[in-house]
């Protein structure tokens, strides 16, 4: 039996994204486990354990799509209470990206493919097992320009999980 990968699809911050959105980590001084800034990413589909198997198939499936740059502004603080997240999102997705996230799920399920099929949400996970209470940002608006798309395998690491990009496209034009 080859060896799986826990993999997703997911939109990855460049450095200048990533040091803003750190920034807002540490002003919102969570109550939990801050997510350590190279792990930051936004989730288009996970995928859950795969085959080794099915990775060529997954990377053809992923540069036969077409990504349309856009921009998009972080401007949310929220909260998944049950799961003790908080997570950065945009008040307004996109229709260029939220487009390519429904090609994306559609071309995972036309190949038979698993994946998770919860509806999908814009979010970046800042903290992990918060605890109440949750804080809050007055004003946040962070700029970020998408490019492409990236394939992600997560991999147990010494202190939790790491996240590696094991293939990246980019937006046409």
């Amino acid at each position: 039996m080859s060896k799986a990968h826990r993999l997703f699809f997911a939109l990855v911050p460049d450095a200048a994204v990533r040091r803003e959105v750190a920034r807002a980590q540490t002003r919102l001084n969570g109550s939990g486990r801050a997510v350590p800034p190279a792990n930051f990413h936004v989730t288009l589909a996970f995928l859950g354990l795969q085959e080794a198997a099915v990775l060529p198939e997954v990377s053809a499936l992923a540069g036969q799509l077409e990504f349309e740059p856009c921009r998009a502004v972080m401007d949310q603080v929220g909260v998944f209470p049950r799961a003790g997240v908080l997570w950065l999102g945009v008040s307004a997705i996109p229709e260029p990206l939220r487009r390519f996230q429904q090609d994306l799920m559609d071309a995972l399920q036309a190949a038979a493919i698993g994946y998770d099929p919860k509806p999908w949400t814009f979010h970046l996970t800042l903290y992990r097992r918060l605890r109440k209470p949750f804080p809050t940002l007055s004003s946040l608006a962070i700029e970020w320009s998408l490019s492409g798309f990236d394939l992600v395998e997560s991999a147990a690491a010494r202190k939790g999980v790491e996240y590696r990009s094991i293939g990246h496209w980019r937006a046409a034009g």
